[in-house]
């Protein structure tokens, strides 16, 4: 086992972080940069699509508390910038959020979660 959080061989890549609570938002940010991706975040003014195309992540983790879980717009524009995915739940089931990720073909994870078990749902998901 590896004593340091950054997974080896981890190409860094840049994630965009939406979360509906700035505490969460922050934790996110956090756990992105500890497995050695670079996190980052829509400005205070900006909406998430506008948010995906100034970004071009190649990875969106999206709070499926958020509003814009619930719409088109946020998917559509990440497909576009051709980002992956990926859906996050701090406060419901592991099988809550992995029914609403089914219903559009997309990977999910819960909170709590260990940080080896984010790299590795992080890195499985940008391999899609």
């Amino acid at each position: 086992t590896s004593s340091a959080g950054v997974m080896p061989h981890t190409i860094p890549s840049t994630i965009l972080v939406i979360a509906r609570e700035p505490l969460i938002q922050t934790l996110m940010c956090s756990l992105v940069d500890l497995s050695g991706h670079r996190a980052a975040q829509p400005r205070s003014d900006e909406s998430v699509s506008a948010a995906i195309h100034r970004v071009r992540p190649e990875l969106l983790l999206l709070d499926c508390e958020h509003d814009c879980a619930c719409e088109e717009e946020a998917y559509v524009a990440a497909a576009r910038v051709g980002a992956e995915v990926l859906l996050f739940t701090p406060s419901r089931s592991h099988a809550e959020v992995a029914d609403f990720a089914a219903e559009r073909g997309l990977r999910s994870m819960a909170l709590p979660i260990r940080l080896h078990e984010f790299s590795e749902t992080l890195q499985s998901t940008l391999r899609a």
